[in-house]
């Protein structure tokens, strides 16, 4: 029955009995009015043809003798590189189904996975386990504002990414391969567009002891030239494949971290930004216990360690009045970063408290574990210079600002520096590098920290840090 009334649907029914007495007249009378409409009609469609034809050859004729405005050749080129890049969108997506946001460079990889790297089945320098996170990012929002996106985490925040639904995760090789081979397509194609992918190579590496001015270069190396420069600033990705094989064993060597890290920079120097061409990583503080796999990894990429008097940097993380405001505000204990293993530190640390004050990690107090965790840092960075293939310099905090402007952006990095471009890093160097959205009048305060240091802060520096901010001082670039 059910088929039954399946196939009846659609089908006309019969038209009613118009009667069988009907007279010929009348049918006649009703064929020759049939006629006439249909002659109407054929004339109505012929004259309206005919004035369409005349119409389209008098547009044609109009656009190919009377020149078009600068403004509508814009607008007209405009609309074909939009419609062009819809269809190329398109087409990738077809081809390539939920990698074409990744290969087509318009999702960026914001963060990785290592606890599963082990090393490759196949290649013997490769990895596998390693899995990556991509979003797309408005990058222009840093790069109009750069203070008020300080870290590669706001950016995230600000650009959505931070939220699941709009993060694909993959695993990374498989990426990578694609990648490659999507990139290698492009290069051999003929007649390349304005929006093709192309991968920037990194162009300078900034390490820092932390809370010394690293934020400042990162922003400057940004607002010297916004269209052309992308900088990481202490980006996850970079951060966790400098420490990817950390505490684990046979299973990761140094050549395993090394394609790690040089495919997640492959990976986040692709672009479809016809205008960038240089590619930056301020890459976070305990980052600098990494230089040398960097180092190994990029030995021709320069790279440069901003550090500061002992005394004022450890006031920057321990401050007395900051840590009273932080009380009165309920917050018990300080959120320095200096602090941060000090219920489970490194093994560098027990060894360096011995070797450096001939004492037991535990028996330091907390001014004397932040000066040492910062002359770790230090210590690390300065084995790393006296190499004498490395690329690396140590840039002193006073007049830093002076010193990227001369030395450290147009000899060090390589890139000049006009006069628009050296306005915008004095005017981005006005503001507090780390305004978040609100912005403050950068002032300089290392008078009024040497003042404001306590006795225990002048000893611990003293005991810990000094030794190694004398001998940076000897490879500072100016």
């Amino acid at each position: 029955m059910i088929l039954d009334q399946i196939s009846s649907i659609g089908v006309p029914h019969s038209q009613p009995s118009l009667g069988i007495g009907r007279r010929r007249g009348k049918g006649a009378a009703n064929k020759k009015k049939n006629l006439n409409r249909i002659i109407a009609i054929g004339v109505s469609f012929t004259i309206t043809s005919l004035i369409i034809i005349l119409y389209y050859i008098l547009s044609v004729s109009s656009t190919t003798t009377t020149p078009t405005s600068p403004a509508g050749d814009a607008v007209l080129l405009a609309v074909e590189k939009e419609e062009g890049d819809a269809l190329r969108e398109e087409e990738t997506v077809k081809q390539f189904g939920k990698w074409a946001g990744i290969l087509r460079a318009d999702m960026h990889l914001i963060g990785i996975e290592t606890l599963g790297i082990h090393k490759h089945a196949i290649q013997p320098l490769g990895y596998q386990g390693v899995k990556g996170h991509f979003c797309k990012l408005d990058w222009s929002k840093y790069k109009q504002d750069p203070p008020s996106y300080p870290m590669f985490r706001m950016l995230i925040s600000e650009s959505g990414c931070d939220k699941k639904r709009n993060i694909l995760t993959l695993d990374l090789t498989d990426v990578v391969d694609k990648a490659r081979e999507y990139d290698k397509s492009i290069a051999k194609r003929q007649t390349p567009n304005a929006d093709d992918v192309h991968v920037m190579p990194p162009s300078g590496f900034v390490f820092h002891e932390s809370r010394v001015g690293s934020t400042l270069v990162a922003n400057s190396l940004t607002a010297l030239n916004p269209d052309a420069h992308r900088v990481f600033s202490e980006s996850d990705p970079i951060n966790e494949a400098l420490k990817a094989c950390q505490g684990v064993l046979s299973t990761c060597d140094v050549d395993v971290n090394a394609a790690l890290l040089r495919d997640v920079v492959y990976l986040m120097g692709r672009t479809n930004n016809a205008a960038e061409k240089r590619m930056f990583f301020k890459v976070s503080s305990i980052g600098s216990k990494h230089i040398d796999l960097m180092q190994y990894t990029f030995p021709e990429v320069p790279w440069i360690f901003v550090f500061r008097d002992p005394v004022q940097t450890m006031m920057s993380h321990l401050d007395p009045k900051k840590i009273k405001e932080m009380e009165k505000k309920g917050i018990r204990g300080t959120k320095a970063v200096c602090l941060r293993s000090r219920k489970n530190p490194p093994k560098d640390l027990v060894g360096l408290a011995e070797e450096l004050s001939n004492r037991n990690l535990n028996g330091l107090n907390d001014e004397e574990f932040c000066a040492l965790h910062l002359a770790s840092l230090c210590i690390s960075a300065l084995k790393q210079m006296q190499d004498e293939n490395s690329k690396g310099v140590a840039v002193e905090y006073d007049n830093l600002v002076d010193k990227l402007i001369e030395k450290i952006i147009p000899v060090h990095f390589g890139v000049s520096i006009d006069n628009e471009a050296r306005q915008r890093l004095l005017d981005v160097s006005k503001i507090y590098s780390k305004s978040k959205g609100a912005a403050k009048d950068w002032k300089e305060d290392s008078e009024a920290k040497e003042i404001g240091s306590t006795p225990k802060i002048r000893r611990a520096s003293e005991l810990f840090l000094q030794g190694s901010f004398e001998e940076l001082q000897k490879h500072t670039i100016v």
